[in-house]
């Protein structure tokens, strides 16, 4: 999963600005632009720092089932959290959707409350892909 030069380059500058002890998610409502849909305890919004590639396909659409109530890892959601939970990723995956939600500790983490991303890949496998971590170059055909 990575992003191209230009998308990575925007995401570092944002994470720069964002306090330490701040949640961006937890900022959401439902006046929020990245806000698509609200259902009880979850919002669906658009990822706006979204990936490029992931597995090896381009991302076509990507969005986040984001809990309004700040929760860091799914054993703390309640029973019906939980039920509306499992009901959205069922639903979504049905739709093409490829799922994924990183644990508490994982470094790669960027944001510390519970998110589960909804990718939706292009069919076709990139032929060729470069990647070098720093200066985040990108080449893919």
């Amino acid at each position: 999963m990575t992003r191209k030069p230009k998308n990575e380059a925007v995401y570092q500058a944002y994470k720069k600005t964002v306090k330490s002890n701040s949640c961006a998610f937890c900022g959401f409502n439902s006046e929020s632009p990245q806000v698509v849909k609200e259902f009880e305890h979850f919002r669906l919004a658009h990822n706006q720092f979204g990936y490029d590639i992931w597995e090896g396909c381009k991302v076509r659409e990507q969005y986040m089932i984001v809990p309004k109530r700040h929760l860091l890892s799914m054993d703390e959601m309640n029973h019906d959290e939980r039920a509306e939970y499992i009901d959205l990723i069922c639903a979504y995956e049905s739709e093409g959707y490829s799922l994924y939600t990183r644990s508490p500790d994982n470094i790669t983490k960027s944001v510390p409350h519970l998110h589960t991303h909804l990718l939706k890949l292009d069919k076709k496998r990139i032929d060729m892909v470069l990647y070098l971590r720093k200066p985040h170059i990108l080449m893919s055909r």
